[in-house]
């Protein structure tokens, strides 16, 4: 639970915008949006007096003092936090958690569940190059034992499985699965020159495979499944 006059850490900040909302909602709230690169100059420029941004790789720890912090906040964060390193980020948020602090990690499953054949394909080619990059492609099944280790209590874990595509009969549910359908499209062509280099395919050939993947989420009732898990330092 956030309260007014909390320390507030966003990292894998990105766009910078979870940290903007929180700045704006908790106006006596100090927060800090950690990243690479922080957001342009003039984003900066326009935020509240209560956000800043520090540039900082936390695959080499974070750049904070001990129990300087009251709430962390993480999402979206496999794809950068290298295999070896889930342990010791863990244990630097423990660190600089206060006692009574909280952590909030949201991280998606890496593969999609109830994968067609071509999906599959994509799917064991990006664990084998997860494995080439050093980073953990079934993180998300070991992380609650990570979170246990570290010292953390009173673990709560829960999932989200949302659909991919238009297959589920309910309203809400159907008009998710057409968003995160059109997510995994542009996923895939933005990613389209590292395929065709790796894959030694034509454009002709990776369009196809697209559309493949599109219709196989529909047929054989493709999903996401995020996952939330919200911890304590006692």
């Amino acid at each position: 639970m956030i309260v007014s006059k909390d320390r507030i850490i966003d990292i894998g900040t990105a766009n910078g915008i979870w940290a903007l909302e929180m700045a704006t909602t908790y106006m006596d709230a100090e927060v800090i949006g950690i990243d690479l690169r922080a957001p342009p100059s003039a984003q900066q420029a326009a935020a509240p007096k209560n956000l800043r941004y520090i540039e900082s790789n936390v695959n080499e720890g974070l750049p904070l003092p001990d129990e300087s912090v009251d709430f962390i906040f993480q999402r979206s964060m496999g794809h950068a936090i290298q295999k070896d390193t889930w342990p010791k980020l863990l244990r630097e948020m423990w660190r600089v958690l206060r006692p009574g602090g909280c952590i909030e990690l949201i991280e998606a499953d890496m593969w999609h569940h109830n994968p067609g054949p071509v999906q599959q394909a994509f799917d064991t080619f990006m664990q084998e190059q997860c494995q080439e990059w050093g980073l953990d492609f079934t993180f998300t099944e070991n992380l609650r034992s990570i979170i246990d280790e570290a010292g953390f209590q009173e673990v709560d874990q829960r999932t989200l499985d949302v659909p991919i595509g238009e297959w589920p009969k309910d309203p809400e549910l159907k008009q998710f699965g057409f968003i995160n359908k059109e997510i995994q499209k542009a996923y895939l062509r933005n990613r389209k020159t590292f395929y065709l280099s790796s894959w030694g395919i034509s454009s002709d050939d990776y369009e196809m495979a697209i559309q493949e993947v599109m219709e196989e989420f529909e047929e054989y009732h493709g999903f996401t499944r995020f996952n939330c898990w919200i911890a304590r330092k006692v």
